[in-house]
């Protein structure tokens, strides 16, 4: 994997992490490496879908250990259709390297399973998923650090 590939993973996990000081760096980092705009906005969108997907997926199972009476108190952001997330199968390889490590960022299970799976079909190696988790864990633990610095 090269150095723009795995910048345009930085900046979806960075947006996935929510650490906002990591997605400065790795944007600017991205940019110098030739990523172009368009590709910055996806590779962004790529982590708010999974996020959003993660926190779709958690609704149903929170409302029943809360007790169904407290649905009026939360509110769903989105609907969960079919093939809506930014990981659907057409994906690039890339983007799909890239929803393995948001997945892996929101601690979503499902949604990593399933873009492990896509990445597969779109052509990408273990040895690549391990590099975008590795990207992941490290931007995890430096949004972490950061917020920790911080209380």
């Amino acid at each position: 994997m090269n150095h723009r590939d795995r910048e345009f993973i930085s900046v979806g996990v960075s947006v996935a992490a929510g650490c906002e000081r990591c997605f400065e760096v790795h944007v600017k980092e991205a940019r110098s490496q030739g990523v172009s705009e368009e590709k910055l906005a996806q590779s962004m969108n790529i982590g708010l879908n999974v996020r959003e997907h993660a926190q779709a997926i958690m609704h149903e199972p929170g409302l029943l250990v809360l007790g169904r009476k407290l649905a009026q108190l939360v509110t769903r952001t989105g609907e969960d259709e079919e093939g809506s997330e930014a990981g659907a199968p057409s994906a690039t390889r890339i983007e799909e390297l890239t929803s393995v490590a948001c997945a892996f960022a929101v601690n979503c299970e499902t949604s990593l399973e399933q873009h492990q799976a896509n990445a597969r079909l779109a052509g990408a190696t273990d040895e690549e998923m391990q590099e975008a988790i590795r990207i992941s864990r490290f931007i995890k633990g430096k949004a972490d650090s950061l917020c920790c610095k911080r209380i």
